[in-house]
């Protein structure tokens, strides 16, 4: 490598934002700001061929200068509305082209570029910084230069002095002394840019002028006295941080080849279709000029997919080999792609021509493959990394997840899916050869299914960088206290024998409690109470046919405890200790990408996402949950996410005003239904207020509503006529919903992932209402889903804290004790600001010694 460039990513993507006029896709969405960034990126590979091309960006949390300045940046405007939805493509398109990107927590680009900069510079090669922000002059020398896209200008040492009237190493306390209005640093007050130069002219360094302020007279002797405190914080302030370690070498960030199709699909899915034809006017095929010249009368839909280029697999020349981790060393290249692959025959992985069969089991193989930067590819590809012990991976494919995506409710293993869209059946006993050829093959069309479906966006942006996250997350495990399990268990014994005589008691005889007949018999024949619902053996016994019970004779009741303190017991209490792993005493359970339609994980092994918490029993279990010594539980959970986001798609202004004015939303949403004030509004109508806004959430009608609160079904109606009055804005979303997804046969989420929804065209008027039901829900707990993935994936990226457990909207992790408060603050910081809705995302955090605690 001879060059490196290193862009200020963040600042090119906002002056890209006001340089360009807007501009829209076919969809709607705003993409000037990057049209002007993509432009300016070919700018730079095209004219300058850089060796190394590195993006580096701001991340969104507050930086280090925040600590230093609490008003650091506060004049900042608010993001514009239209550049808020390009910046999550803004990674993928830099992705695409192949360069490679930089980041760091608590810190800004600025100070990524200065310590890659002279890094770069000490080893030889050329650097330029490419940006327009004057803070950067101080890092200008030999070797290191500033260059402007926009203007088309270069900067060296001499241009420095030209422009500042300064040297490079002076531009720091030049800045000082002016300060710098559009990060909000103070300077001296009065001292401007002339004032300054001559100061450090003569004095040379803002040092050198606080020591000679006796030989400085007149107005600017006050000045400078007065605005000394605010002088030398700005220097801290303005004084870009060069000395920052980074763990990936300089040769490792040179400019990959272009993902031709991965970026054609992007740059066609934007609408970019004239720098699509100039950067591929090669292979271009008669199907993308057809989509092309046609795009004004073609849905998106049906737009015409650009025939590709395909890779060809020579498999017929594949060879599998024994493996060790010396030739694991030697024979795979450290960026090539790796499928891994799990059959009955054991895991092997393959690659540039090769099948290894590996010992998952071998530390030394795991090793020599942790330090590859490998991009795997396979079907379940996180169970691959779990038996390798591998984390931090990256994931470029992964069929499971790419069949999910496409249609969720058609998941199997990988011989089902394999068979689904592939139309064959693997022979039997397959060679990993075969396996190979059939996971290439399954690959191919499942890439073709979601550009149809439009489904790349969703897969790339949220599942497939999941993968490692949740694989470190389940060889990290949860730590677990046995013994306070085992007291638990002890006390619930107690209890249920207690309960169990209780209920003998009330029956007037001993019967097998956990006998449904028997139950039924006691119940229904001796102790004549109305049965509610009938199945084929005889009369039910469900919960909620006990709940109904329960007012009609304490038996009911009893058993209901009984029931929930067994389960309680026997599920958890009794299980996790056999769980729990002998070599580090943490239970790992699995988190499940493809399990759930609506793109919420899911947890087996155990299930940990249904430890009861509405009972003080079931939240006593939480206390056997427990941090290392030495270590604490920091729990983050987003408040009300579902009905936030609710707001938002339905744009209701009743239910927004609510959320912006950080209302008690249950409080308000009763003072709205049943008309009285805010402040008198009593807890029953509370009650009331939450179990519709929760309902409303899920499609539930009046039937639903009365079951829930035990009211008349016309008491229900009523109260849902009501909520639909003062929020029209729902009603027009559920019904609005509902239409598309009868007239599309699927419904999304704000992140475009799809649910396909067959009982909408059921001839059943109770599937079809059951299908209604799910189409409001969908879009809602959805993006809630994603929304809680992408917090997932920034907090993980960006703060060194162990992720432990993912529970519908809340977050565990585990840290020292002594940074606890310093990352909950973080977290939070991070969470409610990883995507803007039209209403604040909330999180509330806490921490304790145990998950009870935290919570």
């Amino acid at each position: 490598m001879k060059t490196m460039y290193l862009v200020d990513a963040s600042n090119m993507f906002y002056r890209a934002f006001f340089a360009v006029p807007p501009l829209t896709n076919d969809k709607g969405m705003p993409t000037n700001a990057l049209y002007g960034f993509l432009s300016m990126s070919m700018k730079l590979l095209r004219d300058v061929k850089p060796d190394c091309l590195v993006y580096c960006f701001d991340q969104k949390e507050p930086s280090f200068r925040n600590d230093l300045f609490a008003d650091y940046k506060a004049n900042r405007d608010e993001m514009p509305d239209d550049l808020k939805p390009q910046i999550p493509y803004l990674k993928l398109l830099a992705e695409r082209l192949g360069v490679a990107q930089v980041e760091r927590a608590r810190y800004e680009a600025d100070d990524v570029i200065g310590s890659l900069a002279l890094q770069a510079s000490r080893q030889g090669l050329e650097v330029v910084i490419v940006s327009g922000d004057k803070d950067f002059a101080q890092l200008v020398r030999p070797g290191i230069s500033l260059y402007d896209t926009m203007k088309d200008l270069r900067t060296d040492v001499q241009g420095v002095k030209d422009k500042f009237g300064v040297r490079p190493d002076q531009i720091v306390d030049y800045l000082a002394m002016v300060g710098d209005t559009s990060d909000n640093v103070p300077g001296v007050r009065g001292i401007g840019p002339k004032g300054a130069q001559k100061l450090l002219g003569e004095f040379d360094t803002l040092e050198g002028v606080y020591a000679n302020l006796y030989k400085i007279k007149g107005a600017t002797h006050t000045k400078l006295v007065e605005g000394r405190e605010s002088a030398f914080l700005a220097q801290k302030l303005v004084t870009i941080v060069t000395d920052l370690a980074f763990d990936v070498p300089l040769e490792q960030l040179r400019i990959k080849p272009i993902d031709s199709d991965a970026l054609r699909t992007l740059l066609l899915e934007l609408g970019f279709k004239s720098f699509e034809r100039k950067m591929f006017a090669d292979v271009a095929s008669t199907a993308v000029k057809v989509a092309a010249s046609d795009a004004s009368s073609a849905p998106p839909q049906s737009e015409a997919a650009p025939k590709r280029t395909k890779k060809v697999v020579a498999l017929e020349k594949w060879v599998e080999v024994e493996c060790t981790a010396d030739e694991l060393r030697q024979q795979v290249d450290p960026y090539s792609e790796v499928w891994g692959l799990l059959s009955e025959r054991g895991l092997y992985i393959a690659t540039n021509g090769k099948v290894f069969r590996v010992a998952s089991t071998d530390a030394e193989i795991s090793a020599a493959l942790a330090h590859k930067h490998l991009k795997w590819k396979g079907f379940d590809v996180k169970q691959v990394l779990k038996a390798l012990n591998l984390h931090a991976a990256r994931v470029v494919w992964d069929s499971l997840l790419a069949a999910y995506v496409i249609r969720a409710n058609m998941i199997g293993d990988f011989t089902e899916v394999y068979s689904d869209y592939c139309g064959k059946t693997l022979p039997d006993f397959a060679t990993p050869l075969d396996h190979l050829q059939a996971h290439v093959e399954l690959e191919a069309v499942l890439r073709e299914s979601l550009r149809e479906r439009q489904g790349e966006f969703v897969l790339e942006k949220f599942d497939l960088p999941l993968v490692s996250v949740l694989a470190d997350m389940e060889l990290k495990g949860f730590r677990i206290d046995v013994e306070e399990l085992k007291s638990q268990s002890q006390s619930l014994l107690e209890d249920i024998r207690r309960l169990e005589q209780q209920i003998h008691s009330a029956a007037g005889e001993s019967f097998n409690i956990g006998s449904p007949k028997q139950l039924a018999n006691i119940l229904f024949e001796k102790l004549k109470l109305p049965p509610t619902k009938k199945t084929k053996t005889g009369y039910s016994t469900d919960s909620d046919v006990l709940e109904s019970l329960a007012s009609q004779h304490v038996i009911a009741k009893l058993i209901v405890e009984y029931r929930e303190l067994t389960k309680l017991k026997n599920t958890y209490v009794d299980a996790l200790p056999a769980l729990c792993s002998n070599e580090d005493g943490r239970v790992h359970t699995r988190l499940n990408q493809a399990a759930t339609t609506t793109g919420r994980l899911s947890s087996t092994n155990p299930n940990l996402q249904n430890i009861p918490i509405r009972t003080e029993r079931g939240r006593l279990v939480r206390r056997a949950f427990v941090a290392a010594p030495g270590y604490c539980l920091i729990s983050a959970d987003y408040s009300q996410i579902e009905l936030r986001i609710l707001a938002h798609i339905a744009d209701d202004p009743g239910l927004k005003k609510s959320f912006l004015d950080d209302l008690d939303i249950h409080a308000a949403t009763a003072s709205e239904i049943f008309g009285t004030p805010l402040n008198s509004v009593t807890p029953q109508a509370r009650r009331v207020a939450k179990a519709v806004n929760f309902g409303i959430a899920y499609g539930q009608g009046a039937f639903g509503l009365a079951e829930t609160l035990g009211i008349p079904r016309g008491e229900a109606t009523q109260i849902i006529q009501r909520y639909f009055e003062k929020f029209r804005g729902v009603k027009a979303y559920m019904e609005q919903t509902v239409r598309d997804g009868i007239e599309r046969g699927y419904v999304s989420t704000l992140f475009g992932r799809r649910r396909y929804i067959e009982e909408l065209k059921s001839s059943s008027p109770m599937i079809r209402r059951a299908g209604e039901r799910a189409a409001i829900n969908a879009p809602i707990q959805g993006t809630a889903s994603d929304l809680v993935k992408l917090a997932m994936l920034e907090v993980h990226r960006s703060l060194p804290i162990s992720m432990l457990l993912q529970v519908h909207d809340e977050l565990l992790f585990e840290c020292p004790i002594e940074d606890a408060k310093l990352l909950a603050a973080e977290i939070k910081s991070m969470m409610e600001s990883v995507y803007q809705l039209s209403v604040p995302l909330k999180v509330n955090v806490g921490f304790g010694n145990n998950w009870d605690n935290a919570h």
